[in-house]
């Protein structure tokens, strides 16, 4: 499964934007793989945590994966100066259109660290910590970076 169906279904998972509803259908989609491998009908009305340990999970893996691997790629974009990190700082010129704001990819970042944004981007600067914040996703021990933020003046000499 996760040879086959897992690795075309998760490339370029990491730059997806996911919302509420998208979460729940791929959720789904493990759930009803799981099915199909323990060969459980929709019929038999076994719930998603029998499946889970006949399988031999505590929780579904597919959702945890596609959000630690955007925290990685957002780690990765923010240390390094490429034209990916120009265009996710970049601003666009004009008025916004009517309506709710979409919901963004850094918005999906700043949600799934729980940090504010700006903790987002000074913790992304140091790999080590980054990759705390990323190896905790999902088991609620994820630690808090609470950065105090100083101002610092730089004097050029001529």
């Amino acid at each position: 499964m996760k040879c086959f169906v897992w690795s075309p279904f998760l490339y370029a998972s990491q730059t997806w934007t996911l919302n509420e509803n998208t979460e729940k259908r791929i959720e789904a989609l493990e759930m009803w793989i799981y099915r199909r491998m323990q060969r459980i009908s929709w019929k038999e009305k076994v719930t998603n945590k029998k499946v889970l340990e006949s399988v031999g999970l505590q929780r579904p893996e597919l959702l945890l994966t596609i959000q630690r691997r955007k925290m990685k790629y957002y780690g990765h974009l923010r240390r390094h100066d490429s034209i990916q990190k120009r265009i996710l700082e970049g601003k666009i010129d004009g008025r916004r259109g009517r309506g709710r704001r979409r919901q963004t990819w850094l918005g999906n970042i700043q949600e799934t660290s729980q940090m504010k944004m700006c903790e987002v981007c000074e913790t992304a600067l140091d790999r080590r910590r980054w990759r705390t914040v990323t190896a905790h996703l999902g088991d609620g021990m994820a630690p808090s970076y609470h950065i105090e933020f100083t101002s610092y003046v730089f004097f050029l000499k001529e």
